[in-house]
C-alpha cells in the first residue's frame, strides 16, 4: 500500500513540476508564439526519467498536454479542445518520447549512478542528453504544427531549430540541478556543491531572462509602432480614395440632375472627364427607375443608343436574358466606358438581391448608399467590387441613381506606396445590421493571421448603412524586414553561455570533488596513522614506565638502607636521571596530544597564591643547592584569591619556565611575580632571572619544537627543547599569550597572561588529618592489584615501612576473590585498593566496574589507579568508571602517599 502511495506521490510531483515550469516557460516564447529559445521542462523531464525511471513517462505526457491547453476560455470544452487542437497530443508524445530516449542513451552509454562530475560522463551527458534527445521532440512538435496548419512551410526550419535549441539548453541547465538536488537529498552530494552550481547557473539565467524580457518588449513595441504607423497611412489612403470615389459619383449625380434632355454623348463626355481624374472607379452609369408602362419607350431609346442591346435584361449565370414583366425596373440607361461593359447595358439592377437592398435603402433614406461585395457584370480578371448608388430627380422628372463601380483591388494597389507596406496583409470587411463579410484581402493567409493577429491595426469607415473595416496585419515578410530578433538572439546566446557556465562549474566542482575524495582518503589514512602513532606512544609510554617504575622503586628502597655518602650520591644521581627521562617522556606525550588536538583544558577552582607558594617550595632545595635566591612577588592583596583555571596545566607552565631559569642562571636571583592587569580581565605571571640571557636571533625560534640554543657538540645544558614549545601552546589553549624579553649576559623575563575569572572561595572543612606528614597510615589494610613482581615488591616495601598491612593480588579475578573472602573476617577487611590497569585475565578497569556494581560495603571502597598510561583521555576514562584517583608510573613515593592522604581526607570530610 505504501508503495502505491509513493508511486502516486511521485506521479503528482512530476506532473506539478513539469506543468508549473511549462506554464511559466511559455512566457519565454518567441513572437510567433509556437517555440521558445529556452524550454526548462525538457531538463526536468529528462531528470525525472533518470531518477524515477521510465514508468513516469505518462505523467510527463499529461503535464505536457495540459501545458499546451488553455483552460481559461469561457467556451472551454474538452471534446472541442481535443478535436480542434490535435497538435497538442503529438507535441506531448514528442516531449515524453524525447525524455525516454535521452534517458535510454545516458543509461546505456554513461554512469548509471548519475555521476555528472566525471569528464567522460559529463561529455556523454551534454552530447547524448541534450542535442540528441532534443531532436525527437523538436521534429515531432514542428512537423505537427505544420501538418495542422498552425505554422506555414517557410517557418518550419526556424521553428524546428528554435525548438531543438530550447530543449537542448533546458536540458543542459536544469537536468544537472535536478540530479544534484536528488543526490543531495540522498546525502550523496554536498549542499555546498548544489548551492554553488545552482546559484551560478540560475543567477546567470535570471539575468538573461531579465534582458530577454526587456528586449522582447522593446521589439514588440517597435513592431506595434510600425504596424500602427503603416496601418494609419494605408487606412487613410484607402479611406481618402473611397471618399474621392464618392465625390465622383456625387459629381455625376449633380451633372445628371441639372441636364435637360441628356443624351448618351453628354453622359459619356462628362463621365470621361471625371474618370480621367480617378483610377479606382472602373465605370459610371445612370440607372433609371421606370414603371412597366414606359418599358417599351425606354427600350427603343436604349436600342438607338446601343444598337446591340436586347433591352431591359437580367443575368442568369453569364447569360443575359430579357426581363419578365414587372411593376417597375431600375436598369442601366447609360454607362461609360462601354468597352468591356457591353453586357451591362439595359441590365435590371433591381433584379439582383444585393443591389436591390442597397437601392431600397437609398430610396428610403434619399442618401448615398453602397452595396456589399458583389460580382460585377463587367468582364475582367477580378470582377468583384462595390457599387455606390446616389439617388436623384432630374429636372424632367426622371428618377434614378448615379452609380459608380468601384474596384477595391485598384484602391489597395494605389494605397500601398512603400515596399514595407506591400508586405502587409490588408483586409477589408463590410458589415451592415445583419451580416459581416470580407470584401477583400491581400497577402492574407489564414495561418499567418493566427500568428500575427496581435500585430495589427484597424480603422472603420461608414458609408450609408454599411460599415467598412480596414485591418492591416503583419506578415512573415514584414517581420523579416522590421524585426531585429535581438531578444531571441540574446536569449539563445546568453542561455548557451549559461549552459557553458554550467559545464564549466560541473568540471570545476568535479575536480574539487575528486580532490576532496583524495583529501578525505588521505585524511582517513593520516588519522589512522595518527591513531596508530598515538597507540604506539601510549604503549611505549606504558612499556617504558613499567620498568622505570621498577628501577625508581628499587632505587627508593635502596635509599632507605644503610648506605655511605658516596653510595647515596650515586643513588641521587640515578634517581635524577630516571626523573629526567620521565620528564622527557611526559613532554613527548604532551607534544603528541597537542598535535592531535586531544589535549583538553579543564578549569577548576584554584588558589593562585597557594599554587605559587607550592611551586616555590618545590624548587627550594634546587635553589639552595645552586646558591641562588628564589623570590615570590605576589602583588595581589587577597592571598585567598580563587580563579577558574586548569591548575595542573598552569603549574606545568610555571614549572617549565622556572626550571629553565634555574638551569640557565649560574648566579643571582629568580623571581616569580603575579599581578592583575588594570582592567582586571587578565592575570599576569612573570618569571625573571639574572641568567645568561638570549640573543635577538634566538628569541625568534625559542618557542619552536626541539629547539636548543646551544651547539649539540658543545652542549652544556640538558633538555629535549620541548618545554617552552609546550608552555606556549598551553598558554594559548588557556586563552592567553606568552612573551619573552632578554638581554644577552644580563637575564631573561618570560611573561604570560591568562583570562582572569574570579570565583567565590569554596567552603573549607577542618580535616582531622592536617597534612601527609602528620597522617598515620598504621594498621590500614591495603589490597594491591599488580601483576609485575618488581612493582609488587616495591609497593609492598614502601607501604610496610609506613606500617600498612599489604595484600597482593596478581590480577582482577584474584582481587574479587580476596574481597569476597574478607567479608567473613572483620580483621581482614580492606580500606583501600591500589589497582594496576593492565593485568592478565581481568584488567583493572573492568575489575573496578565490577566492584562498583557490588551490593555490599566494598561498593564505595577507595580505589587508586597505578598506571603507566599517561594520556589524559585514559586517565579521564579511569575516573569516569569509578576510580577515585590516579598515580602514574614510575611511582614516586611522595605522590603515592599524597594521593592516599587526599583519599582519606575526603572520606573523613564527607563523614563530618
Amino acid at each position: 500500500m505504501s508503495y502505491f502511495f509513493r508511486k502516486i506521490g511521485a506521479f503528482l510531483f512530476v506532473f506539478v513540476v513539469y506543468f508549473a515550469s511549462g506554464k511559466l516557460s511559455l512566457y519565454l516564447s518567441s513572437i510567433d508564439g509556437y517555440s521558445t529559445p529556452v524550454w526548462p521542462p525538457a531538463g526536468f523531464a529528462l531528470g525525472f526519467i533518470l531518477i524515477f525511471g521510465n514508468r513516469i513517462w505518462f505523467a510527463l505526457f499529461l503535464a505536457a498536454y495540459f501545458t499546451n491547453t488553455h483552460f481559461f476560455d469561457p467556451d472551454f470544452n474538452w471534446f472541442k479542445t481535443i478535436t480542434n487542437n490535435p497538435q497538442n497530443i503529438f507535441i506531448s508524445i514528442g516531449n515524453s518520447i524525447s525524455a525516454l530516449f535521452g534517458g535510454y542513451l545516458l543509461k546505456k552509454y554513461s554512469d548509471s549512478k548519475l555521476n555528472i562530475f566525471s569528464v567522460r560522463d559529463l561529455l556523454s551527458f551534454f552530447v547524448l542528453a541534450g542535442p540528441s534527445a532534443a531532436i525527437v521532440s523538436s521534429l515531432i512538435g514542428s512537423i505537427s504544427l505544420l501538418s495542422f496548419g498552425i505554422i506555414y512551410k517557410d517557418f518550419l526550419f526556424q521553428t524546428w531549430f528554435t525548438w531543438w535549441l530550447g530543449d537542448s539548453i533546458g536540458i543542459t541547465i536544469f537536468t544537472p540541478i535536478l540530479i544534484l538536488t536528488y543526490k543531495w537529498l540522498l546525502k550523496e552530494e554536498t549542499g555546498m556543491r548544489l548551492v554553488l552550481f545552482t546559484s551560478a547557473t540560475m543567477g546567470t539565467f535570471l539575468l538573461t531572462l531579465t534582458i530577454f524580457f526587456v528586449t522582447r518588449d522593446w521589439e514588440k513595441e517597435f513592431i506595434q509602432y510600425r504596424i500602427k504607423s503603416d496601418g494609419q497611412i494605408i487606412s487613410s489612403e484607402i479611406e481618402n480614395r473611397i471618399l474621392e470615389n464618392l465625390r465622383v459619383v456625387k459629381s455625376l449625380g449633380s451633372f445628371i440632375s441639372l441636364q435637360k434632355n441628356m443624351t448618351k454623348k453628354d453622359f459619356d463626355t462628362y463621365a470621361k472627364s471625371i474618370l480621367d481624374e480617378t483610377e479606382s472607379v472602373s465605370a459610371l452609369s445612370w440607372n433609371v427607375l421606370i414603371p412597366n408602362a414606359k418599358r417599351i419607350e425606354y427600350e427603343s431609346r436604349l436600342k438607338i443608343d446601343y444598337p446591340s442591346s436586347i433591352g431591359i435584361n437580367y443575368k442568369e449565370g453569364d447569360e443575359s436574358k430579357i426581363s419578365q414583366t414587372k411593376e417597375k425596373y431600375i436598369f442601366i440607361r447609360y454607362i461609360y466606358p462601354i468597352l468591356g461593359n457591353e453586357s451591362a447595358v439595359g441590365y435590371d439592377v433591381f433584379s439582383n438581391p444585393i443591389r436591390k437592398k442597397a437601392l431600397l435603402n437609398a430610396m428610403e433614406t434619399n442618401r448615398l448608399e453602397m452595396t456589399g461585395k458583389v460580382n460585377l457584370i463587367q468582364k475582367g480578371s477580378d470582377n468583384t467590387g462595390l457599387l455606390v448608388f446616389y439617388p436623384l430627380n432630374r429636372n424632367d422628372g426622371e428618377y434614378g441613381f448615379a452609380t459608380a463601380v468601384i474596384k477595391i483591388i485598384t484602391i489597395i494597389k494605389k494605397s500601398l506606396i512603400g515596399s514595407d507596406q506591400n508586405n502587409l496583409c490588408v483586409q477589408i470587411l463590410e458589415s451592415d445590421d445583419e451580416n459581416t463579410n470580407e470584401v477583400y484581402n491581400r497577402n492574407c493567409i489564414a495561418s499567418q493571421e493566427k500568428i500575427f493577429s496581435d500585430f495589427s491595426h484597424s480603422h472603420r469607415m461608414k458609408i450609408g448603412s454599411h460599415l467598412l473595416t480596414f485591418r492591416i496585419i503583419a506578415t512573415k515578410e514584414y517581420f523579416e524586414k522590421n524585426l531585429t530578433n535581438a531578444s531571441r538572439f540574446i536569449l539563445i546566446i546568453s542561455s548557451l553561455l549559461t549552459g557553458l557556465l554550467g559545464i564549466l562549474m560541473l568540471i570545476i566542482l568535479g575536480k574539487e570533488k575528486s580532490i576532496q575524495e583524495i583529501v578525505e582518503k588521505r585524511t582517513f589514512e593520516l588519522q589512522k596513522a595518527n591513531r596508530v602513532k598515538s597507540e604506539f606512544l601510549a604503549n611505549m609510554s606504558h612499556e617504558i614506565r613499567t620498568p622505570m617504575n621498577g628501577v625508581l622503586g628499587m632505587l627508593t628502597l635502596l635509599e632507605e638502607t644503610n648506605v655511605d655518602l658516596e653510595q647515596k650520591d650515586y643513588l641521587d644521581n640515578a634517581k635524577k636521571s630516571v626523573l629526567s627521562l620521565l620528564t622527557i617522556i611526559n613532554d613527548i606525550l604532551d607534544v603528541s596530544k597537542l598535535e592531535n588536538h586531544k589535549l583538553e583544558i579543564i578549569p577548576t577552582e584554584t588558589n593562585v597564591y597557594k599554587l605559587c607558594r607550592d611551586i616555590q617550595l618545590l624548587f627550594q632545595s634546587d635553589v639552595i643547592e645552586k646558591n641562588l635566591k628564589f623570590n615570590l612577588d605576589f602583588t595581589i592583596e587577597d592571598t585567598n584569591l580563587h580563579i577558574l583555571v586548569d591548575e595542573n596545566r598552569l603549574r606545568q607552565v610555571l614549572n617549565n619556565l622556572i626550571s629553565n631559569s634555574l638551569k640557565f642562571t649560574p648566579s643571582g636571583i629568580i623571581t616569580l611575580a603575579v599581578k592583575l592587569d588594570p582592567s582586571r580581565k587578565f592575570i599576569e605571571f612573570c618569571v625573571h632571572d639574572t641568567g645568561i640571557g638570549i640573543s635577538e636571533e634566538n628569541i625568534k625560534r625559542l618557542f619552536d619544537r626541539f629547539v636548543q640554543l646551544e651547539d649539540a657538540r658543545t652542549k652544556r645544558f640538558e633538555g629535549a627543547g620541548l618545554g617552552l614549545y609546550i608552555s606556549k601552546q598551553l598558554v594559548n589553549l588557556m586563552g592567553g599569550e606568552i612573551k619573552v624579553d632578554s638581554i644577552l649576559n644580563i637575564g631573561s623575563t618570560f611573561k604570560f597572561t591568562i583570562p582572569f575569572h574570579q570565583v567565590s572561595v569554596p567552603k573549607q572543612f577542618i580535616p582531622r588529618i592536617e597534612s601527609p606528614e602528620t597522617f598515620n597510615l598504621k594498621n590500614i589494610n591495603v589490597l594491591v592489584a599488580e601483576d609485575n613482581l618488581l612493582n609488587q615488591k616495591f609497593v609492598r616495601k614502601v607501604l610496610e615501612k609506613e606500617k600498612v598491612h599489604v595484600t597482593i593480588a596478581s590480577n582482577g579475578i584474584e582481587t574479587i576473590q580476596l574481597l569476597d573472602a574478607s567479608l567473613v573476617d572483620e580483621s581482614k577487611k580492606y580500606d583501600l585498593i591500589l589497582m594496576d590497569i593492565q593485568m592478565p585475565e581481568l584488567d583493572g578497569l573492568e575489575t573496578t566496574k565490577r566492584i562498583r556494581n557490588r551490593k555490599d560495603e566494598y561498593q564505595r571502597i577507595p580505589i587508586i589507579a597505578l598506571t603507566a598510561n599517561n594520556m589524559d583521555s585514559q586517565i579521564q576514562e579511569y575516573l569516569e568508571n569509578g576510580m577515585d584517583d590516579c598515580v602514574k608510573k614510575p611511582i614516586i613515593l611522595s605522590e603515592l602517599l599524597n594521593s592516599i592522604y587526599k583519599i582519606f581526607s575526603k572520606s573523613i570530610d564527607s563523614k563530618m
